[in-house]
């Protein structure tokens, strides 16, 4: 009997030392935690943005005239000075041809006051000859004073008629000179039926066709330069965060997993009211960001542009999920020391979708508990998965 009770005791005293052992070393529910780390963190702005050409020309029609001739197709590269197309004006032509006969005709007007002018100079000079002789002969006594005079007259005579003269050959001169600029002037419109692209590119518009007429001012091209970059629109409230020189990255289905990287060369002055596809006003400033490659982009592509606003090395980092802010205005998160949860208020300082900085509180290489919406008491236990 004795034996029986002193067996009993032993069995006893055997389970509760088993059972302090499980409590001491395990027991309570598993979770999963995260080991505090040092990283970097970045704060970033996201939205769809365009590929366009960083310098885009249109050209377009001086004067009107009707479309002779196509030369390129949209999609071909062009350099500086190519001609793209050629213009036909009949009017013009017709108009050229009366001036060049009139320039023609005034031409051949002001050679022949020419050579008259030099004629009657020739004359005044032989007149003068005379009359210096006659003068001679007067002051010797060996010449009658009126045929003197007479030698005078004619003189003072072929003066004004080489005047006259010269003056109607200055005039004729003035009139060439008026119908050569004039004629000049319909050569440069006639040499801009000939359209040249103004800059090394791609052709990205033939917006008229070939034997259409265009009146003055008429979009003829659109030649963008080979040289690309981004456009995007951010809302009013998200510029505050932008500088230029950020470094942006630019993802697109046609890059596959290629990232590429820019960075913001340009905010517009002013935003604009755009609304969005649910119907809603915004208010959008214009962002450019040019780009160290363009991979295959295309101008007219769609792409998600990321701007990092912020980066910061080296901090501690939890995942926001792992934060809990509680009715106090404070931000709490349970570490796990020794299998037992030890509940504990964090100094944070920035946050994005993922990560918290954590400025105190909390140092690398503890662990915390990674669903910070658990219910667990502090000292309970738990299994580390």
């Amino acid at each position: 009997m004795k034996n029986k009770k002193a067996w009993l005791i032993g069995s006893l005293l055997l389970v509760a030392i088993a059972l302090t052992v499980v409590l001491m070393t395990g027991g309570g529910p598993e979770i999963d935690v995260v080991k505090v780390t040092r990283g970097t963190f970045t704060l970033t702005v996201e939205e769809t943005g365009y590929v366009q050409p960083a310098d885009d020309f249109q050209v377009q029609a001086v004067q009107p005239a009707r479309v002779a001739e196509l030369l390129v197709d949209v999609g071909d590269k062009v350099k500086a000075g190519a001609v793209l197309m050629r213009l036909s004006s009949p009017e013009l032509v017709t108009e050229i041809a009366s001036v060049r006969s009139q320039l023609a005709s005034a031409e051949a007007e002001l050679e022949t006051a020419r050579l008259s002018a030099e004629s009657l100079q020739s004359e005044l000079k032989q007149a003068e000859n005379d009359r210096a002789r006659k003068k001679t002969l007067l002051e010797s006594g060996a010449l009658a004073p009126a045929d003197y005079e007479q030698s005078e007259l004619l003189v003072e005579k072929m003066r004004k008629s080489v005047a006259q003269q010269e003056a109607s050959v200055n005039g004729l001169n003035r009139q060439v000179s008026s119908i050569r600029e004039i004629l000049n002037s319909l050569e440069t419109k006639m040499g801009e039926l000939r359209v040249l692209s103004p800059i090394d590119g791609t052709v990205l518009d033939l917006p008229v066709k070939a034997g259409q007429v265009v009146g003055s001012g008429t979009v003829l091209a659109q030649v963008g330069a080979d040289n690309l970059e981004i456009k995007t629109e951010l809302l009013s409230d998200e510029i505050r965060q932008i500088k230029i020189g950020q470094p942006t990255s630019i993802t697109a289905p046609v890059l596959g997993g290629q990232v590429l990287k820019g960075k913001v060369s340009k905010i517009y002055p002013q935003a604009h009211e755009k609304t969005s596809a649910l119907g809603v006003i915004q208010r959008r400033v214009p962002v450019i960001i040019s780009l160290e490659n363009t991979s295959n982009l295309k101008p007219g592509y769609e792409v998600k542009v990321t701007i990092e606003t912020l980066r910061k090395e080296k901090v501690i980092l939890l995942p926001r999920e792992s934060v809990r802010l509680t009715n106090e205005g404070k931000y709490r998160i349970m570490v796990v020391n020794k299998n037992r949860i030890e509940e504990r208020i964090i100094k944070v300082g920035e946050k994005n979708q993922q990560w918290v900085e954590v400025l105190q509180g909390i140092k690398p290489g503890e662990i915390v508990v990674q669903d910070g919406s658990l219910e667990l008491k502090p000292g309970s236990r738990v299994q580390i998965k």
